[in-house]
């Protein structure tokens, strides 16, 4: 993920769960590349670990976004969802826009509805050709964030 997101100029990629364990284990990640022989080994890969955060819940992403309206909220979801928006108008809007935009990706089943509605839009799923469509995070993470603010991003509604 955070390699993906120095690729497309993304300023910060928090990493939200209030699980000990869960943290721990990502911490223990960031602190090898960041800090022990990961460092010597490949220093551009630190350099895209220091883009990441780790925090205990949504509201403490959105509280350190702040400003003076906070972020707008998007969601993404492996099914068509309510107030859904594509790939072309949201990339107009982060272009446009001067508020930060934290787009919202779940794991394993998705957002909880709570987080969902939260949300302010959920942008439209990503389609294969069949209909099978459980992609890992990170692959959905380089593929939204290509379409968003890749080169070619814009082509895609």
């Amino acid at each position: 993920m955070a390699r993906s997101c120095m690729t497309f100029g993304v300023d910060l990629c928090y990493i939200v769960t209030p699980l000990p364990r869960q943290k721990g284990i990502a911490q223990r990640l960031m602190d090898h590349w960041l800090h022990g022989y990961g460092l010597q080994y490949n220093p551009d890969r630190a350099e895209a670990l220091k883009k990441i955060r780790l925090v205990d819940d949504l509201q403490a992403v959105i509280h350190e976004l702040g400003r003076d309206s906070g972020p707008i909220i998007i969601g993404t979801s492996s099914r068509q969802r309510d107030r859904a928006i594509g790939y072309g108008e949201l990339r107009t809007r982060i272009e446009s826009e001067a508020s930060p935009f934290l787009i919202l990706f779940g794991t394993g089943w998705g957002l909880p509805e709570e987080i969902a509605g939260r949300c302010e839009r959920m942008l439209t799923p990503i389609k294969g050709r069949g209909d099978y469509n459980h992609l890992s995070l990170r692959v959905a993470i380089g593929i939204v964030l290509d379409r968003l603010l890749g080169e070619k991003g814009g082509s895609y509604a």
